[in-house]
């Protein structure tokens, strides 16, 4: 974890006042700092990925908070952009400094990012091809976030929702997901194969933390919680997507219908919540399960049986839903 996650330290010319000020300027929420609240799901995938790539010990800890913090950055814009109350059951960074702050807050960390990614190594060379490849994904995260923000689910057609919900987690989520894997392989020295490989098991494995979240959500407000941000911004999101499946033409274009009708307040968006979940429910949990199954099975393809999977395989389970009763609405 960051020791020092404003990265002030070794600066014997900064007095201990100005650290304070730009510390205290930057009003960087704890729980958003790299190692302090949240699943670190993308630091533990580093790991996995590394020990897989055949590293052993812990993997480097620059690179695992490099890419913790540009995650943390993405919390703050996505929930700036988002108009999100609440953030880890904390109120968002933007409602507790206001807009502007938040913004910067959130930019810092991803060039706060880019310099860790930059200094991860001795070698230049291979610093600069972990810099170049953290540019590149926080370049694609932002098309994916721009796909997202620019489409409303009550504007698309069945197959449109599906097709969106797929770009929105392939670009946004699974891209970052595929960087952490890639970095914890590059870490260990892993050949070009193997690299390719581990980078294509993230960003599957990106798209199934993006269906879950998208499900945990939707439970989540079903069962009483808040956060209801998915359909008060009309996001496309995988729920909407396997109701596409479920339900003819009609019943998605009624939904759609009731959707845009709903006043913003939770509690009025919860009997909806509560029907939208009632339509998927049977279809959520194996398709995670599918997606995450195929992973495997192309990793294992790809890379040889012998390599042995475990410490890779152990991400899909954190991401599976038990049983069908984990997405059963109750009366």
């Amino acid at each position: 974890m960051i020791t020092n996650p404003l990265g002030f330290g070794a600066r014997a010319s900064v007095s201990a006042r100005m650290r304070h000020g730009w510390s205290k300027a930057l009003q960087l929420a704890p729980d958003l700092y790299p190692g302090v609240g949240g699943k670190r799901f993308r630091a533990a995938l580093v790991q996995w990925a590394y020990q897989f790539a055949g590293g052993t010990g812990r993997g480097p800890e620059p690179v695992i908070d490099a890419v913790e913090m540009l995650h943390a950055g993405s919390l703050v814009i996505d929930d700036f952009e988002d108009g999100s109350w609440t953030r880890r059951g904390q109120p968002a960074l933007h409602r507790v400094i206001g807009s502007a702050r938040a913004v910067n807050a959130g930019n810092w960390m991803y060039f706060r990012a880019l310099e860790l990614a930059g200094l991860a190594y001795d070698d230049p060379g291979r610093s600069a091809r972990l810099l170049q490849r953290f540019i590149e994904v926080a370049r694609q995260c932002h098309e994916g976030q721009a796909i997202d923000l620019a489409t409303r689910v009550d504007d698309v057609t069945p197959r449109q929702a599906q097709a969106t919900a797929m770009a929105i987690s392939r670009w946004k989520t699974g891209r970052l997901v595929s960087l952490a894997a890639w970095c914890g392989a590059h870490a260990a020295g892993g050949d070009a194969d193997v690299l390719r490989a581990v980078s294509g098991f993230g960003c599957r494995v990106g798209i199934c933390l993006q269906m879950r979240n998208d499900l945990d959500e939707l439970t989540a407000l079903v069962a009483g919680a808040d956060r209801c941000d998915d359909l008060r911004n009309r996001r496309v999101t995988w729920p909407w997507a396997w109701a596409a499946i479920e339900l003819d033409a009609d019943g998605f274009a009624l939904m759609q219908r009731r959707l845009r009708q709903l006043p913003q307040q939770p509690a009025a968006i919860r009997p909806f919540a509560r029907d939208l979940l009632h339509v998927i429910q049977g279809r959520a949990a194996a398709a995670i399960a599918t997606r995450l199954d195929r992973a495997i099975d192309r990793l294992t393809t790809a890379t040889g049986a012998d390599r042995g999977i475990g410490p890779l395989a152990e991400v899909t389970d954190a991401l599976r839903v038990a049983d069908a009763a984990a997405v059963q609405v109750t009366p």
